[in-house]
């Protein structure tokens, strides 16, 4: 991961967004997404919602979430960059249940001066995916 110097935010947002996998595997790396984020990060995974806090409970949430959900992909389909802040409107896409779910959201990234993640917010509607799912929206984001 790199700082500033080397690196804007736009690259280390579509770095971070690619490292899921692109669709191409079916389960992304943890170690390397925790390590796009700062010691003390934040992943809003939506809002409002559940906040997990630091790098380390930020790998462990992905090594949860990559038992149920595999193949994912980060679709960027508009990204905006005010400073330090990056906002992306993406279509993403994963595997779950057997089914192959697609969601719109968008997601705002605040980058400390080193380049790493401080905070990143999810906002999506969980109702779609739970129709798509068979779900209730409280059960999607259990797994």
């Amino acid at each position: 991961m790199r700082g500033w110097a080397m690196a804007d935010p736009e690259s280390v947002v579509r770095e971070f967004c690619a490292a899921w996998g692109e669709g191409k595997i079916e389960k992304p790396d943890p170690d390397r997404i925790a390590e796009f984020f700062a010691e003390d990060g934040e992943w809003e995974m939506w809002v409002p919602g559940q906040k997990v806090s630091g790098r380390e409970a930020i790998r462990a949430e992905v090594r949860r979430q990559i038992e149920f959900s595999t193949y994912m992909e980060c679709g960027i389909e508009k990204l905006l960059v005010s400073g330090s802040t990056v906002m992306t409107q993406r279509t993403d896409h994963f595997m779950m249940r057997g089914v192959r779910v697609e969601h719109a959201l968008v997601a705002v990234y605040e980058l400390d001066g080193e380049g790493k993640i401080r905070s990143w917010r999810e906002y999506f509607d969980t109702a779609d995916l739970g129709r798509q799912l068979g779900m209730e929206p409280e059960d999607v984001i259990a797994g």
